[in-house]
């Protein structure tokens, strides 16, 4: 769920679905919005209805590494830095301060050659990864899914931005299925850009 704009709102807004499906848990990005004042306050309201937040995704916004770490002690919720984690350098800030317990992974802040040494720090510094997007065509979100099946240690996949485009310009390669992810067994990414005349295959 996306939060970190009005903290009442958002509160009424998880009590809905939590009234709906009183068996799910929340993963609560807040895309920089929150102070650490309002990202607790927001936490003590979703325990009062029984919510169940399993991570909160970048409560803060990114030069607050010490709201971070403040919101992951007085909380016990897990955090994730994602808009605090845009290099490697930034990777070592978040360790060195023990203020997240993932690093959100995205090929489009960082690269795929960045990306893939940041998840092998956080891994090897006992982190934990998430991986997402922003907005892109499954092209992009094949390459980060390619990642994910690559290396391994991913243990929340957020893959799903594609979902979002009114119409898939893209042929081939992974496919949703509900909540499952299926790869592709051809090479590269096996998909195909329709032209006017022709296809290009990506590979």
């Amino acid at each position: 769920m996306k939060i970190g704009t009005d903290v009442e709102q958002d509160i009424l807004r998880l009590h809905a679905v939590h009234d709906a499906l009183p068996d799910i848990g929340f993963i609560g990005d807040g895309n920089q919005g929150f102070s650490r004042e309002d990202c607790i306050r927001f936490v003590s309201g979703v325990k009062q209805f029984g919510g169940r937040l399993v991570l909160l995704e970048q409560p803060v916004v990114r030069e607050d590494l010490e709201g971070l770490q403040a919101i992951r002690h007085l909380t016990g919720i897990p955090v994730a830095a994602d808009e605090s984690v845009r290099s490697l350098e930034d990777a070592r800030r978040v360790v060195h301060l023990q203020a997240a317990d993932y690093i959100n992974i995205k090929i489009m802040k960082t690269g795929v050659l960045e990306a893939r040494r940041i998840a092998a720090f956080a891994l090897s510094a006992g982190l934990r990864l998430m991986i997402g997007g922003m907005l892109e065509t499954r092209v992009a979100m094949g390459c980060s899914f390619g990642l994910v099946l690559g290396l391994g240690g991913f243990d929340v996949l957020d893959l799903d931005t594609p979902l979002l485009l009114s119409t898939d310009p893209v042929m081939g390669g992974y496919r949703y299925d509900g909540p499952l992810l299926h790869p592709w067994h051809q090479p590269g990414l096996d998909m195909q850009v329709p032209g006017q005349t022709d296809c290009m295959t990506i590979q």
